[in-house]
């Protein structure tokens, strides 16, 4: 149990001191702590025995490491895919260790995240940005919690900026003719990528990763996605990697239009090297294509948004398109494109009508209705 002392009024320092083992019994390290106050000590004492009888006891040393100190070994020891490695280094190293680096882990607090928050949408930061960077703070601070170097996670108190799902606005997408311009004035080399989005709804680096096998009877099995990681030179290097949540081996198929078939040849897309391209590549020369043909500033992901828009409005469930798309739950391509349904608006306006339909007053029916109440009358 620990141990209060109390070194009277006259000591100089604290007067009370709070003596207590770690846990582990008689092999435990001793520690002890001093307070100005009496109640100070005997709070802090019976955290302590209730934290140590619950399993939860944390060394209040074991937080005294630097951010920057402790997000390179959570880096180094991090078994996440080579493409969220390169991405969480990146945040970390560029938009959390020059604002926090310098505090030990256990002094950052909630109101230092959201001043983070802040910060980084007084820099112009997109939401959808923030909402990156907070989930690579809360994985690094939970990382810190489990290896029982800080009691609590500060990202999980801090209050989020709102971060709401912005439907994707159809009339925004590029039309089928600039689509066909953009695939010409890309080139042949890269171009397959153009309509495999367009054409399968895959994302940039999935486009990248499709292999003249993978298609067969008009399905298209997605396998893989070229993304970037940095080796041992610190260089950024391409490399197949297993799809967006999903683990090494899993797939997922794509129905795939007869009019992609000609394009099976010129797969897989190479750098003009000969080499693996990477997803970087393909956006210079799309952004250098829209700027030659003075498009307006569309993404390639727009390209993605286009089939989802296709499907959709054409009747398609979107319990499949949600599937074809990779989506991680249905959720996510309903608050998306659930407002471009529609059969299930035709449905309603069918249900509606031959329930109210026949009551509804038309002209002439009208005029036969105020004829029959006057004959009552």
């Amino acid at each position: 149990m620990a141990q209060i002392i109390d070194k009277g009024p006259t000591a100089s320092g604290k007067r009370w001191t709070v003596r207590y083992r770690e846990p582990g019994g008689r092999t435990g390290r001793q520690r002890e702590r001093s307070f100005d106050r009496k109640r100070d000590a005997v709070d802090f004492s019976t955290k302590v025995e209730g934290d140590k009888r619950q399993n939860i006891y944390v060394d209040p040393g074991a937080g005294k490491v630097s951010l920057r100190l402790y997000a390179a070994d959570w880096l180094a020891k991090n078994t996440a895919s080579a493409g969220t490695l390169e991405s969480y280094e990146r945040i970390v190293r560029l938009h959390i260790v020059p604002h926090l680096g310098g505090r030990t882990i256990s002094q950052v607090t909630a109101a230092d995240i959201e001043g983070l928050y802040a910060r980084w949408r007084r820099e112009g930061a997109a939401l959808n940005t923030i909402e990156s960077r907070h989930i690579v703070l809360s994985a690094l601070f939970s990382h810190a919690v489990r290896h029982r170097r800080i009691p609590g996670n500060p990202v999980a108190l801090a209050e989020k900026l709102n971060n709401p799902v912005i439907p994707v606005d159809d009339r925004n997408l590029p039309s089928f003719e600039e689509i066909a311009a953009l695939a010409h004035a890309i080139g042949p080399r890269l171009s397959p990528a153009i309509w495999l989005m367009t054409c399968c709804g895959l994302r940039i680096g999935e486009s990248l990763g499709v292999f003249p096998e993978d298609i067969h009877g008009g399905t298209l099995r997605i396998r893989r996605q070229v993304t970037r990681y940095k080796d041992a030179s610190g260089r950024y290097t391409p490399q197949y990697a297993p799809l967006k949540h999903r683990k090494e081996g899993e797939w997922r198929d794509v129905p795939v239009p007869a009019s992609l078939e000609p394009l099976i040849d010129r797969l897989p897309i190479l750098n003009a090297n000969g080499g693996m391209p990477h997803p970087g590549l393909l956006r210079k020369s799309w952004d250098r294509a829209i700027r030659r043909l003075g498009l307006p500033e569309y993404n390639p992901h727009d390209l993605r948004h286009k089939w989802t828009t296709v499907t959709l409005t054409s009747g398609v469930s979107i319990h499949e398109v949600s599937r074809w798309l990779g989506h991680r739950s249905i959720k996510v391509t309903v608050d998306q494109y659930g407002h471009l349904t529609q059969d299930g608006q035709e449905r309603c306006r069918q249900v509606v009508e031959t329930a109210v339909g026949p009551h509804m007053l038309t002209p002439g029916r009208a005029t036969a209705a105020r004829g029959a109440d006057s004959v009552l009358a």
